[in-house]
């Protein structure tokens, strides 16, 4: 419709384009023209509406990338922490069970020579 009123065109295509115009529809005219403008007004804000929850998607796909993201760190954080406590524990079982086979061969040193002297 743009286009059509910017090129030139005869009174007979403004008139379908346009809606009537000059001063012999007086006040309709004006009221005509008020209602036009009110619904330009409208255009504009919808149209800006429009943009505006397009980038407002945008912004969500942006944000729903960077949770999925967030939520495979912590799944890959948390494992990792599992992984890591068992092998602390079982180097502290080790850790214990080689303390105390040390404290029984330190026993069976003392012992055991002890032991045979009194027995012999």
């Amino acid at each position: 419709q743009r286009n059509l009123l910017e090129e030139d065109s005869d009174e007979e295509e403004d008139f379908f384009l346009r809606g009537p115009s000059g001063p012999r529809f007086g006040p309709r005219n004006d009221k005509i023209r008020h209602v036009q403008n009110q619904v330009d007004e409208v255009m504009d804000v919808m149209q800006e509406n429009i943009t505006k929850v397009i980038e407002r998607g945008e912004r969500l796909d942006d944000l729903q990338d960077k949770s999925e993201s967030l939520s495979d760190n912590a799944t890959a954080f948390s494992n990792r922490a599992k992984q890591l406590r068992r092998q602390m524990w079982w180097r502290g079982c080790k850790m214990k069970a080689i303390i105390a086979l040390v404290a029984v061969i330190l026993l069976l040193v003392i012992i055991v020579p002890i032991v045979l002297k009194y027995h012999t």
